[in-house]
Protein backbone atom coordinates (compact mmCIF):
# COMPACT_ATOMS: atom_id res chain seq x y z
CA UNK A 1 0.00 0.00 0.00
CA UNK A 2 1.50 3.49 -1.02
CA UNK A 3 1.64 5.36 2.49
CA UNK A 4 2.40 9.19 1.74
CA UNK A 5 2.22 13.01 3.21
CA UNK A 6 -1.35 12.91 1.50
CA UNK A 7 -2.84 9.77 3.39
CA UNK A 8 -0.94 11.16 6.91
CA UNK A 9 -2.23 14.33 6.36
CA UNK A 10 -5.72 13.11 5.44
CA UNK A 11 -5.80 11.36 8.99
CA UNK A 12 -5.31 14.63 10.85
CA UNK A 13 -8.06 16.30 9.33
CA UNK A 14 -10.95 13.63 9.47
CA UNK A 15 -9.46 12.85 13.43
CA UNK A 16 -10.11 16.19 13.94
CA UNK A 17 -13.49 16.92 11.76
CA UNK A 18 -16.06 17.07 15.05
CA UNK A 19 -13.77 19.32 17.18
CA UNK A 20 -13.82 22.71 17.67
CA UNK A 21 -10.44 23.95 16.12
CA UNK A 22 -10.11 21.63 12.59
CA UNK A 23 -7.56 21.09 10.61
CA UNK A 24 -8.24 21.59 7.02
CA UNK A 25 -6.22 18.91 4.56
CA UNK A 26 -3.94 21.78 3.25
CA UNK A 27 -3.14 22.40 6.59
CA UNK A 28 -2.15 18.66 7.29
CA UNK A 29 0.46 18.47 4.47
CA UNK A 30 1.97 21.47 6.07
CA UNK A 31 1.77 19.99 9.18
CA UNK A 32 2.53 16.38 8.62
CA UNK A 33 5.70 17.80 6.91
CA UNK A 34 6.80 19.83 9.47
CA UNK A 35 6.71 16.91 11.92
CA UNK A 36 9.71 15.72 9.43
CA UNK A 37 11.27 18.23 9.65
CA UNK A 38 10.77 20.57 7.16
CA UNK A 39 9.15 23.97 6.87
CA UNK A 40 6.82 23.62 4.00
CA UNK A 41 5.42 21.47 1.92
CA UNK A 42 7.15 22.92 -0.87
CA UNK A 43 10.86 22.61 0.62
CA UNK A 44 9.47 18.32 1.69
CA UNK A 45 8.79 17.96 -2.27
CA UNK A 46 12.09 19.40 -3.23
CA UNK A 47 13.89 16.86 -1.22
CA UNK A 48 11.83 13.95 -2.87
CA UNK A 49 12.98 15.67 -6.29
CA UNK A 50 16.88 15.28 -4.87
CA UNK A 51 16.14 11.73 -3.54
CA UNK A 52 16.46 12.92 -0.18
CA UNK A 53 13.26 11.73 1.14
CA UNK A 54 11.70 8.76 -0.37
CA UNK A 55 8.64 8.88 -2.60
CA UNK A 56 6.64 6.89 -0.29
CA UNK A 57 6.70 5.71 3.35
CA UNK A 58 5.82 2.58 3.48
CA UNK A 59 9.55 0.78 3.93
CA UNK A 60 10.31 3.25 6.54
CA UNK A 61 10.33 1.85 9.95
CA UNK A 62 11.43 4.66 12.44
CA UNK A 63 10.90 8.10 12.58
CA UNK A 64 12.12 10.87 15.24
CA UNK A 65 9.17 13.62 14.33
CA UNK A 66 10.52 17.16 15.52
CA UNK A 67 7.49 18.39 17.26
CA UNK A 68 9.28 21.88 17.82
CA UNK A 69 8.45 22.72 14.35
CA UNK A 70 5.41 20.89 14.36
CA UNK A 71 4.44 23.36 16.96
CA UNK A 72 6.11 26.35 14.98
CA UNK A 73 4.41 25.74 12.02
CA UNK A 74 0.83 25.05 13.54
CA UNK A 75 1.06 28.81 15.15
CA UNK A 76 2.04 30.54 11.73
CA UNK A 77 -0.82 28.92 10.45
CA UNK A 78 -2.91 30.01 12.84
CA UNK A 79 -3.96 26.30 13.97
CA UNK A 80 -4.96 27.19 17.63
CA UNK A 81 -4.15 23.98 19.49
CA UNK A 82 -1.85 22.91 21.88
CA UNK A 83 1.43 21.41 21.33
CA UNK A 84 0.55 18.41 23.32
CA UNK A 85 -2.74 17.86 21.20
CA UNK A 86 -0.28 18.31 17.26
CA UNK A 87 1.67 15.14 18.91
CA UNK A 88 -1.37 13.20 19.66
CA UNK A 89 -2.68 13.92 16.17
CA UNK A 90 0.63 13.36 14.37
CA UNK A 91 1.33 10.25 15.99
CA UNK A 92 -2.29 8.91 15.94
CA UNK A 93 -2.12 9.62 11.84
CA UNK A 94 1.16 7.27 12.03
CA UNK A 95 -0.37 4.68 13.94
CA UNK A 96 -3.33 5.06 11.22
CA UNK A 97 -1.63 4.72 8.41
CA UNK A 98 2.17 3.47 8.85
CA UNK A 99 1.40 1.43 11.88
CA UNK A 100 5.04 -0.68 10.70
CA UNK A 101 6.79 2.36 11.85
CA UNK A 102 8.04 3.08 15.00
CA UNK A 103 8.31 7.32 16.36
CA UNK A 104 10.95 7.84 18.73
CA UNK A 105 11.30 10.62 21.06
CA UNK A 106 15.09 11.33 20.51
CA UNK A 107 18.29 9.78 18.36
CA UNK A 108 19.39 8.55 21.78
CA UNK A 109 15.88 6.30 22.24
CA UNK A 110 16.56 5.06 18.57
CA UNK A 111 19.57 4.17 19.36
CA UNK A 112 18.27 1.68 22.16
CA UNK A 113 15.86 0.40 19.92
CA UNK A 114 18.44 -0.25 17.36
CA UNK A 115 20.68 -1.79 19.57
CA UNK A 116 18.30 -4.30 20.69
CA UNK A 117 17.29 -5.49 17.35
CA UNK A 118 21.05 -6.69 16.67
CA UNK A 119 21.36 -8.09 20.21
CA UNK A 120 18.07 -9.64 19.25
CA UNK A 121 19.36 -10.90 15.98
CA UNK A 122 22.27 -11.89 17.53
CA UNK A 123 20.48 -14.61 19.59
CA UNK A 124 18.63 -15.76 17.15
CA UNK A 125 21.49 -16.30 14.39
CA UNK A 126 21.76 -19.81 13.69
CA UNK A 127 26.03 -20.11 13.85
CA UNK A 128 25.88 -18.02 17.36
CA UNK A 129 23.16 -20.75 19.11
CA UNK A 130 25.45 -23.34 17.22
CA UNK A 131 28.82 -22.35 18.94
CA UNK A 132 26.45 -21.47 22.20
CA UNK A 133 25.60 -25.53 21.89
CA UNK A 134 29.13 -26.44 22.28
CA UNK A 135 29.15 -24.80 26.22
CA UNK A 136 27.51 -26.36 29.00
CA UNK A 137 25.91 -23.41 29.74
CA UNK A 138 22.60 -22.35 32.39
CA UNK A 139 21.11 -19.56 30.64
CA UNK A 140 22.10 -16.46 28.69
CA UNK A 141 23.03 -13.15 31.00
CA UNK A 142 23.41 -10.81 28.54
CA UNK A 143 23.66 -10.21 24.93
CA UNK A 144 27.14 -7.01 24.86
CA UNK A 145 28.15 -5.08 21.54
CA UNK A 146 31.49 -3.12 22.32
CA UNK A 147 30.20 0.01 20.50
CA UNK A 148 27.17 1.74 19.81
CA UNK A 149 25.88 2.40 16.05
CA UNK A 150 25.63 6.25 15.46
CA UNK A 151 22.12 6.52 13.34
CA UNK A 152 22.62 10.62 13.10
CA UNK A 153 25.98 9.92 11.45
CA UNK A 154 24.36 8.15 8.24
CA UNK A 155 23.90 11.10 5.50
CA UNK A 156 20.52 11.83 4.53
CA UNK A 157 19.41 9.48 1.40
CA UNK A 158 22.08 6.99 1.87
CA UNK A 159 23.35 3.59 3.56
CA UNK A 160 26.02 3.02 5.84
CA UNK A 161 27.38 -0.27 7.17
CA UNK A 162 28.93 -0.59 10.57
CA UNK A 163 30.85 -3.72 11.86
CA UNK A 164 30.63 -4.25 15.45
CA UNK A 165 32.04 -6.71 17.93
CA UNK A 166 30.64 -8.48 21.10
CA UNK A 167 29.76 -11.60 22.88
CA UNK A 168 26.87 -13.49 24.32
CA UNK A 169 27.78 -14.60 28.21
CA UNK A 170 26.44 -17.69 29.24
CA UNK A 171 25.36 -18.71 32.69
CA UNK A 172 27.35 -21.47 34.03
CA UNK A 173 26.55 -24.63 35.06
CA UNK A 174 27.80 -25.54 38.16
CA UNK A 175 27.01 -29.31 37.36
CA UNK A 176 29.32 -29.57 34.25
CA UNK A 177 32.53 -29.72 33.42
CA UNK A 178 33.47 -26.09 32.19
CA UNK A 179 34.13 -25.55 28.87
CA UNK A 180 33.66 -21.53 27.82
CA UNK A 181 30.75 -18.88 29.08
CA UNK A 182 31.24 -16.69 25.82
CA UNK A 183 30.53 -17.02 22.71
CA UNK A 184 32.64 -14.06 20.68
CA UNK A 185 30.85 -12.61 17.69
CA UNK A 186 31.39 -9.83 14.61
CA UNK A 187 28.54 -8.17 13.07
CA UNK A 188 27.67 -6.15 9.93
CA UNK A 189 24.88 -3.64 10.20
CA UNK A 190 23.23 -1.44 7.25
CA UNK A 191 21.66 1.56 8.49
CA UNK A 192 19.39 3.22 5.85
CA UNK A 193 18.46 7.14 6.45
CA UNK A 194 15.69 7.42 3.86
CA UNK A 195 14.80 10.89 4.51
CA UNK A 196 15.83 14.08 7.29
CA UNK A 197 13.78 12.11 9.61
CA UNK A 198 13.45 8.51 8.41
CA UNK A 199 14.83 5.50 8.81
CA UNK A 200 14.47 2.17 7.24
CA UNK A 201 14.47 -1.33 8.77
CA UNK A 202 18.33 -2.07 9.63
CA UNK A 203 19.82 -4.90 7.94
CA UNK A 204 22.05 -7.24 10.35
CA UNK A 205 24.09 -10.16 9.34
CA UNK A 206 26.39 -12.10 11.60
CA UNK A 207 29.66 -12.53 10.28
CA UNK A 208 31.17 -15.12 12.62
CA UNK A 209 30.66 -16.15 15.90
CA UNK A 210 33.01 -18.35 18.06
CA UNK A 211 33.09 -19.80 21.47
CA UNK A 212 35.55 -18.25 23.68
CA UNK A 213 38.20 -21.04 24.51
CA UNK A 214 41.12 -19.20 25.66
CA UNK A 215 40.36 -19.68 29.72
CA UNK A 216 42.21 -22.29 30.24
CA UNK A 217 45.49 -21.41 28.18
CA UNK A 218 48.45 -22.47 30.94
CA UNK A 219 50.51 -19.49 28.06
CA UNK A 220 50.18 -15.85 27.96
CA UNK A 221 46.42 -15.10 26.35
CA UNK A 222 48.55 -13.10 23.44
CA UNK A 223 45.19 -12.43 22.36
CA UNK A 224 44.44 -9.78 24.80
CA UNK A 225 46.02 -6.35 24.30
CA UNK A 226 48.53 -5.57 27.32
CA UNK A 227 46.49 -2.14 27.76
CA UNK A 228 43.42 -4.51 28.85
CA UNK A 229 45.25 -6.07 31.10
CA UNK A 230 44.25 -4.88 34.79
CA UNK A 231 46.13 -5.66 38.18
CA UNK A 232 44.51 -7.85 40.75
CA UNK A 233 43.06 -4.46 42.52
CA UNK A 234 42.41 -2.77 39.63
CA UNK A 235 39.72 -6.05 39.02
CA UNK A 236 38.53 -5.70 42.51
CA UNK A 237 37.85 -2.16 42.47
CA UNK A 238 35.92 -2.41 39.54
CA UNK A 239 33.81 -5.73 40.32
CA UNK A 240 33.54 -4.13 43.75
CA UNK A 241 32.61 -1.16 42.88
CA UNK A 242 35.36 0.66 45.44
CA UNK A 243 38.78 2.40 44.85
CA UNK A 244 41.29 1.14 43.77
CA UNK A 245 43.50 2.11 46.95
CA UNK A 246 40.67 0.43 49.11
CA UNK A 247 41.23 -1.90 46.55
CA UNK A 248 44.83 -3.24 47.72
CA UNK A 249 43.77 -4.02 50.69
CA UNK A 250 42.16 -7.20 49.70
CA UNK A 251 45.05 -8.61 47.01
CA UNK A 252 46.59 -10.31 49.75
CA UNK A 253 43.42 -12.78 49.82
CA UNK A 254 43.73 -16.40 48.65
CA UNK A 255 41.06 -17.39 45.54
CA UNK A 256 39.61 -20.90 47.01
CA UNK A 257 38.01 -23.55 43.94
CA UNK A 258 34.74 -23.88 43.21
CA UNK A 259 34.06 -27.48 42.56
CA UNK A 260 30.18 -29.08 41.42
CA UNK A 261 28.79 -31.68 43.28
CA UNK A 262 31.30 -34.30 41.40
CA UNK A 263 34.47 -32.54 42.55
CA UNK A 264 35.83 -33.07 39.02
CA UNK A 265 35.64 -29.57 37.88
CA UNK A 266 36.10 -25.68 38.88
CA UNK A 267 32.96 -23.55 37.51
CA UNK A 268 34.88 -20.73 39.55
CA UNK A 269 36.93 -19.25 42.62
CA UNK A 270 35.45 -17.19 45.62
CA UNK A 271 37.58 -14.67 47.19
CA UNK A 272 37.01 -13.87 50.96
CA UNK A 273 38.12 -10.80 52.30
CA UNK A 274 37.55 -11.26 56.30
CA UNK A 275 40.48 -10.04 57.46
CA UNK A 276 42.09 -8.08 54.60
CA UNK A 277 39.61 -5.54 54.35
CA UNK A 278 40.01 -2.79 57.43
CA UNK A 279 36.48 -2.58 59.59
CA UNK A 280 36.08 0.86 57.34
CA UNK A 281 36.04 -1.24 54.39
CA UNK A 282 34.72 -4.27 55.27
CA UNK A 283 31.70 -1.88 56.58
CA UNK A 284 31.26 -0.48 53.18
CA UNK A 285 31.25 -3.84 51.58
CA UNK A 286 28.84 -5.41 53.54
CA UNK A 287 26.38 -2.41 52.77
CA UNK A 288 27.45 -2.51 49.07
CA UNK A 289 27.15 -6.54 48.86
CA UNK A 290 25.78 -7.86 51.72
CA UNK A 291 28.96 -10.29 52.56
CA UNK A 292 32.79 -10.06 52.47
CA UNK A 293 32.78 -12.38 49.61
CA UNK A 294 33.31 -11.96 45.70
CA UNK A 295 32.76 -14.82 43.33
CA UNK A 296 34.36 -14.92 40.30
CA UNK A 297 34.61 -17.23 36.94
CA UNK A 298 37.72 -18.90 35.50
CA UNK A 299 38.05 -16.49 32.80
CA UNK A 300 38.54 -13.49 35.81
CA UNK A 301 42.02 -14.51 35.74
CA UNK A 302 42.83 -13.88 31.83
CA UNK A 303 43.00 -10.71 31.90
CA UNK A 304 44.76 -10.16 35.32
CA UNK A 305 48.71 -9.47 35.56
CA UNK A 306 49.96 -12.45 37.14
CA UNK A 307 52.94 -10.13 38.57
CA UNK A 308 51.26 -7.26 39.98
CA UNK A 309 48.72 -7.05 42.21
Amino acid sequence: MNVGISELASSLRVNTADAVVRIRLGHGHQLICAALGYKTLASYQAAQTARLEPQSLERVRHVLPDYDLLADRARELGVAKPAAELRTLVDRAFGERLPSARLHGSYAAMTVVFQDEVQNAVFGDDDVNAEMAGANYDGVEEVYLETELEPHEVDVGQAKVETLNGHVTLGIDTERPYSGHQVMFEVAVTTTRSGLLCFDALDIEVLSAQLDQDWGDDEPDDHIPTEHMKTLAQAFAERLKISENEAQELVDAEPQELTGSSGEMTYGYLFDFEGHASPKLAKKLRALHGSLELEVDPAFFGTIHADVR
